[in-house]
């Protein structure tokens, strides 16, 4: 930044206390099943000073987790179904690069991969790709999704938002939600996520639930 101001400051000392603050804190590792499933979000121009999104996603391998990102959209979104989808997109990607690695490490997936977001809108998006004028814009390079959603190699369900784990990348939250989705992601050996839904009767929201 060439002109930091008192705000920016400020919150760069609190990024450095909260970082004293949880040092001890880890990820811990167990043995279990081989799905992956991944969490997807974006909160829509929620930058005050250029209006971009900042996006964030996390990725389970069993009841593992295993990546994660926060990162700024490098462009302007038109909406938020525009900012959701361009993650999905984005994630599309890291969870192809996470197969082909397993596959190099001879390690079979029991089903594709499961990618929960929490915009009904970018779900319907990459179902169903159809230019019109509020998507239109949308560069083509972003529609991998779509590719991946049709020939069946990644399922995207929808979650609430209460249950979007991806939540905690996107923005400020209050200190009882931060700590929630801290521990569902720290103590990942107490998140049972099980991959696609295969029981007809559960709502996506009910099955959500149980991974929490």
């Amino acid at each position: 930044m060439h002109q930091p101001t008192d705000i920016h400051w400020k919150a760069f000392k609190r990024i450095l206390r909260y970082v004293l603050g949880t040092s001890h804190d880890g990820l811990v590792f167990r043995p279990g099943d081989s799905s992956v499933i991944a969490f997807s979000d974006a909160d829509y121009a929620g930058n005050p000073d250029d209006c971009r999104s900042t996006r964030g996603y996390c990725i389970f391998f069993g009841s593992n987790l295993v990546s994660w990102s926060s990162k700024k959209q490098p462009t302007v979104s038109h909406s938020s179904t525009e900012s959701e989808y361009r993650q999905l997109a984005l994630n599309a990607m890291e969870l192809s690069w996470i197969q082909q690695l397993l596959q190099e490490l001879h390690v079979s997936l029991p089903s594709p991969p499961l990618l929960w977001c929490d915009n009904t809108s970018s779900i319907a998006l990459a179902s169903n790709p159809i230019f019109h004028a509020r998507t239109k814009h949308i560069a083509v390079d972003y529609h991998y999704v779509c590719e991946l959603v049709l020939v069946g190699s990644l399922h995207v369900r929808y979650v609430s938002t209460h249950t979007q784990l991806a939540d905690i990348f996107t923005k400020g939250l209050p200190l009882p939600r931060f700590a929630f989705l801290k521990s569902k992601l720290l103590r990942s050996s107490h998140i049972s996520l099980q991959g696609d839904n295969r029981d007809g009767d559960k709502s996506a929201h009910n099955q959500a639930l149980q991974y929490l």
